[in-house]
């Protein structure tokens, strides 16, 4: 899956994009990312929901929004993953 960090506009945000294997990495992306603000990231404060359809700019076809309980919205994926 594709992982994109939620920032001010597409361009600034694709400049984060990685490549993750599933939900246990994408967990542990999110864990690093939040680590330095003191937040203690679980998997089941992590869901991923559909957000909208293709999206022809970046050439995904769909895109999830990637929420963090206790955080909000932290960034969009191209697929969903298992747990979510």
């Amino acid at each position: 899956m594709q992982f994109r960090e939620h920032r001010g506009g597409l361009a600034e945000a694709m400049k984060t994009k990685v490549n993750l294997d599933g939900r246990a990495a994408l967990v542990s992306h999110i864990q690093q990312l939040l680590k330095p603000f003191g937040l203690d990231v679980k998997d089941e404060d992590v869901k991923v929901v559909l957000y909208s359809g293709p999206d022809p700019r970046i050439g995904w076809n769909a895109t999830y929004v990637v929420t963090v309980k206790g955080y909000g919205v932290i960034g969009f994926a191209d697929s969903p993953v298992e747990g979510a």
